[in-house]
């Protein structure tokens, strides 16, 4: 039998966010460590420009050690208007975490975000799907969250 394909020394393809940022259809398999100098967007891809098994990694840095809710500046991820979004958030903080429902095209994560909080994203082409972990994603009143608008 043949051996498929067999990958060393692969690296992760990291791209750091600074303020606003567009995400493309070449940017599927990005890992994005975000450090807004102020309130921020990641825009997602249209899903017809994104298409089936694109995906990332967002996480949040202070490119230091951090501390918990240390972020000081918003991130918003912008799944886009009427966009189908399924996933949850876990949250460190002995809370259930949160879990995206109908019209929410965003995640917000606050001002008072930890530096490590991070979320997987992927599409089937039809939907996006999100994967997270944070220290507080406690429903309403959590620093990362799904939401119906961008947080200000």
């Amino acid at each position: 039998k043949k051996m498929g394909r067999v990958f060393f020394n692969t690296r992760y393809n990291m791209h750091k966010i600074l303020a606003d940022y567009q995400c493309l259809a070449s940017d599927s398999g990005k890992v994005f460590l975000c450090n807004p100098t102020a309130t921020a967007a990641l825009t997602m891809p249209a899903l017809s420009d994104a298409q089936e098994g694109w995906h990332c990694k967002v996480v949040i840095t202070e490119d230091t050690d951090g501390s918990v809710g240390g972020m000081n500046q918003i991130l918003n991820v912008d799944f886009g208007s009427g966009n189908d979004v399924v996933g949850l958030i876990v949250s460190q903080s002995d809370v259930a975490g949160d879990y995206a429902v109908n019209n929410d095209d965003f995640i917000n994560f606050t001002a008072a975000a930890s530096p490590g909080d991070m979320v997987d994203i992927f599409t089937d082409g039809n939907r996006w799907y999100v994967h997270g972990m944070a220290v507080d994603a406690t429903p309403g009143t959590g620093d990362v969250l799904f939401h119906t608008a961008a947080a200000s």
